[in-house]
């Protein structure tokens, strides 16, 4: 799959005729300039991926006309990997989830902590799919990372260990294991929480504890929120899912 790759909700069956409109493409014809006759990639963000070829172009760009060649679907990416995350300020969000979806995360929750000071804004939500998206299209992973509704500690914890996966919490203490040890354990579904810039509280640390999560350290450097939430995404999705 050298030819570029567009999004499209819906794909069709081979033979049949599928319309590609609005900022796709108009993305298609304008910076990658793509004509009649050229041959493109579509994935529906849910592992649904089809060869097509570009049959008319219409509405100054903004209108393709596309037979489908062929269609197949990938399986879900293993490692499950869930970054539950404090946000960073400004643009470093968009760094964290770019970077975090390249390397395969797959579920995003952002978390609101006592010592959060950056929250969610009423488009944040639209414009972290966006982000998401074009690192899906960068990087080719035709499964969009499921972006989750903020949630606190606790609940993030109590809810991913019922639902059977491995919750690590970002913490640098005596008791806290390093990420190689936590990889090599093979979990292949894991739940990654990372603080705020202050850290998470004592009350919160407890919290999660005792609801099943344990604690793991990149080292005593104290790290950026998203540098030390891309190292650990990295860790797992490409070191824990090396095996498969």
């Amino acid at each position: 799959m050298t030819e570029p790759l567009f999004y499209s909700e819906q794909l069709a069956e081979p033979g049949a005729t599928l319309v590609l409109t609005g900022d796709e493409a108009h993305h298609a014809t304008a910076s990658r300039r793509l004509h009649n006759g050229d041959t493109l990639w579509l994935f529906d963000g849910h592992g649904g991926v089809a060869r097509a070829t570009l049959v008319h172009i219409a509405t100054r760009g903004r209108t393709l006309e596309l037979r489908i060649e062929e269609r197949r679907s990938e399986p879900a990416p293993k490692p499950v990997v869930h970054l539950a995350c404090a946000l960073p300020k400004g643009d470093r969000q968009q760094v964290l989830l770019d970077m975090a979806t390249q390397l395969g995360m797959t579920h995003f929750t952002p978390l609101a902590c006592e010592r959060s000071v950056v929250k969610p804004g009423a488009n944040s939500m639209a414009r972290w799919g966006k982000i998401c998206l074009e690192a899906c299209k960068q990087s080719r992973r035709l499964h969009l990372p499921s972006i989750e509704t903020t949630s606190t500690v606790r609940d993030i914890v109590e809810c991913m260990t019922a639902a059977g996966s491995s919750v690590w919490l970002a913490h640098s203490a005596a008791q806290a294991v390093t990420v190689s040890i936590a990889v090599n354990q093979g979990a292949k579904n894991v739940t990654i929480l990372i603080g705020p810039e202050g850290g998470f509280t004592e009350a919160e640390i407890e919290q999660a504890v005792a609801a099943g999560a344990r604690m793991l350290t990149l080292g005593t450097s104290i790290l950026r929120i998203e540098t030390a939430a891309v190292a650990m995404v990295a860790a797992f999705a490409l070191t824990a899912g090396s095996g498969d």
